[in-house]
């Protein structure tokens, strides 16, 4: 009987060594699940005044809501973070989901500004050259998006200020879902 319990024990333990592990690959950054994460972001771009940012129950991903953004003018826009925990140090990955209502095929990028892009009042994301980016296409329907942390120029995944994703252009009356954004640690696998 005591071996029994030693033995359940043991295997107990070395299950929750396992869980602890897996929890510590995926930080979550935001999953829209309260109003307070509206004031985490700003939206930027022509027509900016006219966007609208809220939480809705369609196309969420996880838990009861995600952010849902609807841009009524076309062009580029961007929704800025600026409010989160800036250091990813200890993850290679940043990944969303993104829900694109329409059959178009639409062009986003991210960017990122750490503490040496010169962020200040007149340069609110620093210097364009000091940031980093990647593209990436948003098909029509649920999106993964995974945005690997390694660029082509210095990055202080320690201290990450101010980071973005934009719609490099869009239709007019386009509505974006966005949920579940997320910092991994884990393979870079990439999927067509």
């Amino acid at each position: 009987m005591k071996d029994s319990f030693v033995r359940v024990f043991a295997l107990v333990s070395i299950l929750s060594i396992f869980a602890f592990a897996e929890a510590e690959k995926t930080a979550v950054l935001f999953d829209f699940e309260k109003a307070d994460e509206l004031k985490c972001f700003q939206l930027d771009g022509p027509g900016k005044d006219a966007m609208k940012a809220e939480l809705a129950a369609d196309n969420k991903t996880s838990g009861k809501t995600c952010l849902k953004v609807t841009y009524p003018n076309d062009g580029w826009a961007d929704i800025q973070f600026t409010k989160f925990n800036g250091d990813w140090s200890n993850y290679n990955m940043l990944k969303m989901d993104i829900f694109n209502p329409t059959k178009n095929v639409l062009g986003i990028q991210f960017q990122g500004a750490d503490k040496n892009a010169g962020i200040s009042k007149e340069a609110y994301f620093g210097d364009p050259d000091k940031r980093v980016s990647a593209t990436f296409m948003l098909r029509g329907g649920k999106n993964e998006v995974m945005v690997p942390l390694k660029f082509d120029r210095p990055f202080d995944l320690k201290n990450v200020k101010m980071w973005s994703i934009s719609t490099m252009s869009r239709p007019a009356g386009l509505i974006l879902y966005i949920d579940n954004i997320r910092l991994e640690k884990g393979n870079l696998k990439y999927e067509e």
